[in-house]
């Protein structure tokens, strides 16, 4: 939430140097455009919510067209009212009636509503690529995990050989002082490699109940808060991954 909230900041601290940099150099003078700016900026930010965050998640991608064309009218005259609202107010508080210090030419209607429709616009698109990246982003994990999910087998290197062990057989690891155990139905494997390696590239079926243990789900034959049972074998269950474990035993 803290870093989103930053990302925002930052965004609209871009837009108002755009917004003062572009009446700066039209009025000659970037600190008259500044204040201008400032003022400017709540319409620009409010429309840009509005249309992105509201009109187009409701209306738009709900396939209510008339509906979504009705409110876009209501807030194309809404904000541009507001815009010659500020300007005018802008001309009496900044530059105090003096056409010479704000000239209202290069803030005609048609100007601001470019630059603001500009930027709601540029907010969709951008919009729009992070989220194709994050839909891009969870289809590559999703099918990552397919993939483990389909594997029958895991390499482990274990007394200088690779062992390929079935994972249906394999009943939980277990992490020791330098080396990893890994116990199967009919074997123990000793290996160098860490629990968390592995463990990132097992199947859905094998989750992490303490920091040092990794488990089959389909093993458990019992278990309560605080340990459950494979293959006769106790183990703990720690405070930090409880919530998770329980949740996932009680599921499946």
């Amino acid at each position: 939430m803290k870093k989103r909230l930053i990302k925002h900041l930052a965004y609209w601290i871009l837009i108002l140097l755009f917004l003062t940099a572009f009446f700066g150099y039209n009025w000659k003078s970037h600190t008259t455009a500044f204040y201008f700016s400032i003022f400017l900026l709540p319409v620009v930010i409010a429309t840009t919510y509005f249309f992105n965050f509201w009109l187009v998640p409701n209306y738009l991608l709900k396939s209510k067209y008339g509906k979504f064309a009705l409110y876009f009218f209501y807030m194309l005259v809404v904000s541009l009212y507001l815009e010659m609202v500020v300007t005018l107010i802008s001309f009496v508080v900044i530059a105090n009636y003096n056409m010479e210090v704000m000239n209202l030419e290069s803030i005609s209607i048609f100007i601001l509503g470019i630059n603001l429709y500009l930027i709601v616009f540029a907010t969709s698109f951008i919009r729009l690529v992070v989220q194709f990246r994050k839909k891009s982003l969870q289809l590559d994990t999703l099918k990552t995990q397919q993939e483990k999910n389909q594997q029958a087998v895991i390499n482990i290197r274990a007394d200088r050989k690779n062992h390929q062990v079935i994972l249906d057989d394999l009943l939980y690891i277990e992490s020791l002082s330098d080396y990893v155990k890994i116990v199967t139905t009919e074997e123990e494997l000793i290996t160098r490699e860490k629990i968390s390696k592995l463990h990132s590239d097992l199947p859905d079926q094998f989750i992490r109940i303490h920091r040092s243990f990794v488990i089959n789900k389909r093993k458990v034959q019992s278990f309560t808060n605080t340990e459950l049972t494979i293959n006769n074998t106790s183990i703990p269950i720690s405070r930090t991954y409880k919530k998770s474990t329980i949740e996932e035993l009680q599921d499946q």
